[in-house]
């Protein structure tokens, strides 16, 4: 069990996530001065910026770069982006092999979303990327799993227990007066009352949607009923109620992204586990508001709808790592 906490808490480490926007900022080595001369103050604010700049841009290159790499400057992205999108040749099989060091740098979280094994091997029933997955369980209820999702099944002669560690899941519960059906995150626990709900599991919250019928929602030492068509948000520390119908949250069901009014960064949230790169956005582009549905199934359609519709600009390096930025 323990291993599985560790796998559904790693996360890609700030610093690194900051390095990849000052990547996209610093836009080929072409950014204004003002952009250039914060990104030298934060390279110089701390040995571990420097740190994570130079695994992020080191890893990026071919292996005759590596050895006299000292000090990386914005203009070297011009060498970064050319090796990515060159054709297959002996230096690009040579950064194949180097980009071990980069998947170090963006965190144990990738390594394990290219794994094959990962969660399945650790959960009783999990999913891969661009996989959703429905069982019934030994009771009679029905378990949809979004993809990259994780979760612990318990049932016992007093509890039916699931333990969320990852992603999201929908349950139909059968019916059983005699043992109470709970999802739990860390945050808290949904216990039906009815028949069907979603609960999703995000760092450092959960959000409870109740799509018939009601739960009972609890959270450190606040209860709640939610009825059909309630939602709320909930950790340690309470429960808040959401104003708006947040139903549309459980359409990935049915392969759907249905946003309305959400930001970019949440939509981009959802797209990752439907993608096998490494899909960042920026702070700045992250606060656009998104109205519109996207096939999950297609991500990359999804995409480039999205560049259409938005003042954004999409990055492709290689296979590995996906950048979205203002235009």
């Amino acid at each position: 069990m323990n291993n599985r906490k560790a796998l559904a808490s790693e996360a890609v480490d700030p610093v690194v996530l900051t390095a990849i926007d000052w990547m996209v900022r610093l836009d080929n080595g072409h950014a204004p001065a003002d952009v250039k001369a914060a990104f030298e103050r934060w390279i110089a604010a701390s040995d571990r910026h420097q740190q994570a700049w130079q695994e992020m841009t080191r890893a990026l290159q071919p292996a005759s770069q590596l050895q006299s790499a000292q000090h990386q400057s914005p203009a070297q992205l011009a060498v970064i982006r050319e090796v990515l999108s060159a054709p297959p040749s002996p230096q690009r099989r040579r950064l194949l092999n180097g980009m071990a060091l980069v998947l170090v740098g963006l965190g144990t979280a990738y390594l394990l979303k290219r794994s094959p094994t990962g969660m399945a091997l650790t959960a009783d029933i999990a999913t891969s990327t661009a996989e959703r997955k429905t069982v019934i369980l030994a009771d009679g209820s029905q378990l949809t799993l979004d993809a990259e999702s994780a979760i612990d099944i318990h049932f016992s002669a007093g509890k039916r227990w699931l333990t969320l560690h990852a992603g999201a899941c929908i349950v139909q519960v059968a019916a059983d007066l005699a043992r109470p059906f709970t999802v739990a995150t860390p945050h808290g626990s949904v216990t039906a009352l009815g028949t069907r709900f979603m609960v999703r599991r995000q760092p450092d919250r959960s959000l409870a949607v109740v799509l018939q019928h009601s739960v009972l929602l609890a959270a450190g030492p606040h209860q709640q009923v939610l009825s059909e068509g309630e939602s709320a948000w909930f950790d340690s520390n309470g429960i808040a109620a959401a104003r708006e119908d947040m139903r549309s949250y459980a359409a990935w069901e049915d392969g759907v992204l249905d946003v309305r009014n959400q930001s970019l960064g949440e939509v981009v949230d959802a797209l990752r586990a439907y993608r096998k790169d490494y899909l960042r956005v920026s702070p700045a582009a992250s606060k656009l508001r998104v109205f519109g549905v996207f096939q999950l199934d297609d991500p990359e359609r999804s995409l480039r709808t999205l560049a259409q519709a938005l003042p954004v600009r999409i990055t492709h390096y290689g296979p590995w790592l996906t950048l979205i930025d203002n235009r």
